[in-house]
Order: structure tokens, then C-alpha cells, then sequence
């Protein structure tokens, strides 16, 4: 009876972290997968690590809300690199992007290891820094989740807020334009609510998967719609389904770690509506009629 409470338990707070955190990201990384960012969410996801193990180091205790500034401000620097390394015509957007990735990813790897073997942090609660890495969302605790749904609070209220100025940059940037709304201020707006999102799960679903989250619930979507008011609702529906079936999932079934299986939940999904979704493969090449 105890286990089947505490199995349900964590099932519930599993659940409504990376509920909230799907509905967000799928909703946000829409503008990316429109505005073809995608890439640069993928970046910032990775970039983001050494901020997480930097903030550690200066306050040696896993708190959720120092950890976040710290993914933060490390993802600040990784879009402030980018921006400035873009304007040089020697380097290519891609190489620009995979740089940046595995230069300040492979930092946050040496700071992992230094920290291991230091002295200075031996009485320091490190041993769940590395989920941060692939994720461990059974770890999420209350007040992870607390701090997810404030995120995501924050990142929908604002991405409602400027609804409108949203839809008309990513669909007529020229008209936009002429309006007075700028194209460049929504860009970056889209990107610091994507920035705050990744940053928030990272513990959730780990650096390596947490694009995912944002990238494929659009791609989804636009399987089915191309109304960007509907594809939006399908993308935060598929994002939470593939949330709630992951969990049940990982609970139910021993040593099935939460994040991929969220991500392949949604993978799946996207295969699905690749193929028999009215924008899908099969139609659009005439093959059902």
C-alpha cells in the first residue's frame, strides 16, 4: 500500500513538472521551427550546462532557482557568441552554431570532472549534477516543480501578451516592418522565452534531449494544420500527451528512464502524423486520395 502511494505520488509530480514544461516548450519552440532556429535551440540547450555547474561551484548547494540563473546566464553568453561570431563572413551559420555547442559543453564537462576530484567540494551535494546531462525527471521535487510551473506561468503570459506582434513578424516580417513592429526585438523576445524554458528543464530532460521538446510538437502539428492558432493547440496537446504517457510509462515499467521516453513518445507521434496526417507523406504525394 506504501509503495503503491509513493509510485503514485511520484507519477503525480513527474507529471505535472514536464506537463507544464511540454505545454511551454511546445508552444515557444514554435517561433524557432517557423522563424528555422531550431538549431539555435539545440545550441542553447548544450551551452547552457557549464552555467548550471559554474553556479554550483559558487554556491556549492543544488538549489533549483541558483541553477536556473545559471543556465541562464550561460545560455546569455552562448546567444551573445553567436550573434557576434555571425557577423564575420568566414564562418558558416551551421559551423557557427556547433561550435559554440561543443566549445561551452565540453567546458561544462571539464567543470564536472574538476569538481569530482576536488577537495573543495567533497562535502558539496554534487551527485546530481550529471543528471543534467540526459535528464532524471523521477528526481524532480516539489519544489522543481514549483519552479517549472512559474517558468512556464511567465513564458505563456508573455508569449500571450505578444500574440499578435508574434504571428504577423513570423508570417510577414515586411508588413511587420512597416508598422513599426520590429522583427529583430520579437526574434530575440522568442529567444529568451525559449532560453528560460530550456533552461528550467534541463534537470527534466538534460541537455542532449531537451530541443526535442521544443522542436517536434510544431513539426507535428503542422502535419495536421497550417493555421498557426490550431497548430499551436496541437503542438501544446501533443507535448503534454507524450508528457503524461512518458511518466506513466517510467513509473510502471522499472528502469525506464522519464525524458527519452517522453521524447520517443513524441517521436512516435511525429512518424504517425508524418505519414497519415492531411500534410503528411502519404497525401501530399497523392497516394490516398
Amino acid at each position: 500500500m506504501t509503495n503503491l502511494w509513493s509510485n503514485h505520488y511520484i507519477f503525480l509530480v513527474v507529471a505535472l513538472g514536464l506537463g507544464c514544461l511540454s505545454v511551454a516548450a511546445s508552444v515557444i519552440g514554435s517561433s524557432l521551427v517557423l522563424e528555422r532556429q531550431s538549431q539555435l535551440g539545440d545550441a542553447i540547450g548544450h551551452s547552457s550546462y557549464p552555467g548550471i555547474i559554474i553556479a554550483f561551484m559558487i554556491i556549492q548547494h543544488r538549489s533549483p532557482f541558483f541553477l536556473l540563473l545559471g543556465a541562464i546566464g550561460a545560455g546569455l553568453v552562448a546567444l551573445l557568441l553567436v550573434h557576434w561570431l555571425s557577423k564575420f563572413e568566414a564562418f558558416h551559420y551551421d559551423s557557427l552554431l556547433a561550435l559554440v555547442l561543443s566549445s561551452l559543453f565540453g567546458l561544462g564537462m571539464v567543470l564536472m570532472s574538476y569538481i569530482q576530484g576536488n577537495d573543495n567540494y567533497l562535502n558539496s551535494s554534487q551527485a546530481g549534477l550529471q543528471s543534467y546531462i540526459m535528464g532524471q525527471a523521477s528526481y524532480l521535487t516539489v519544489d522543481d516543480v514549483i519552479l517549472i510551473a512559474v517558468c512556464t506561468v511567465i513564458s505563456l503570459g508573455i508569449f500571450y501578451i505578444f500574440y499578435p506582434k508574434i504571428k504577423l513578424v513570423l508570417f510577414d516580417k515586411a508588413f511587420a516592418a512597416s508598422i513599426g513592429i520590429s522583427p529583430r526585438n520579437i526574434s530575440l523576445l522568442n529567444l529568451l522565452l525559449a532560453l528560460l524554458i530550456i533552461s528550467v528543464g534541463l534537470k527534466a530532460v538534460g541537455a542532449l534531449l531537451i530541443s526535442s521538446l521544443l522542436i517536434t510538437p510544431t513539426i507535428i502539428a503542422m502535419q495536421w494544420t497550417r493555421e498557426y492558432k490550431k497548430m499551436l493547440w496541437i503542438a501544446a496537446g501533443s507535448g503534454l500527451f507524450s508528457a503524461l504517457v512518458g511518466t506513466w510509462l517510467s513509473t510502471t515499467i522499472s528502469k525506464l528512464a522519464t525524458g527519452p521516453t517522453v521524447v520517443l513518445c513524441l517521436f512516435i507521434l511525429s512518424a504517425i502524423s508524418i505519414f497519415i496526417a492531411p500534410n503528411g507523406i502519404i497525401k501530399s504525394k497523392g497516394w490516398i486520395k
